[in-house]
């Protein structure tokens, strides 16, 4: 327990658990304070049990920007919390649910964009009607101005389109 004074009061603050695993005391600029206090002993325990103090330490001496220490420090806490929540998957049992998760999203994104182009095209092709103006018993006008697919016009013999009212006759 480290005690410090302000003026007329003193504040008593805890060590924090790495210092007081390693039988210190807590300086006041502490790189381990911020992320193992005193009431966090569960993480604590988690990274002591997958890491170790001193793989923690040695890693966290060789990171020269403190932005990076800090990345470092919380990746190792949230990694060491996995792997207790799940021995065998950790983290990586997380990040396959997410991809998995990441990739039935597109499917049904792609899913929707094939949606919206088919609503379009059969849009295009409801206007295109209706700039022709087809009268239901002009059928000739229709094969005129409307092209045959894959077909040579010139070749194909005159069709004779039959009226729904024969059908079933003899």
């Amino acid at each position: 327990m480290s005690i410090s004074t302000s003026g007329n009061t003193a504040v008593t603050t805890e060590d924090c658990l790495a210092c007081k695993y390693q039988r210190r005391r807590c300086p006041a600029d502490c790189s381990f304070a911020p992320y193992f206090p005193h009431d966090r002993e569960q993480q604590f325990k988690n990274m002591h049990k997958l890491f170790g103090m001193a793989n923690v330490i040695k890693l966290i001496r060789t990171l020269k920007d403190p932005s990076k220490k800090d990345i470092a420090m919380r990746t190792i806490v949230v990694e060491s919390g996995m792997r207790a929540k799940d021995p065998v998957g950790g983290c990586y049992r997380i990040i396959q649910e997410l991809q998995h998760q990441i990739e039935c999203k597109e499917a049904e994104l792609d899913k929707i964009y094939y949606t919206i182009a088919n609503c379009r095209a059969q849009n295009a092709h409801r206007l295109q009607m209706q700039t022709l103006k087809i009268d239901d018993g002009d059928h000739s006008q229709m094969m005129n101005k409307l092209p045959l697919v894959g077909f040579e016009t010139e070749k194909l013999p005159n069709l004779s389109i039959k009226s729904d009212d024969n059908i079933g006759e003899k």
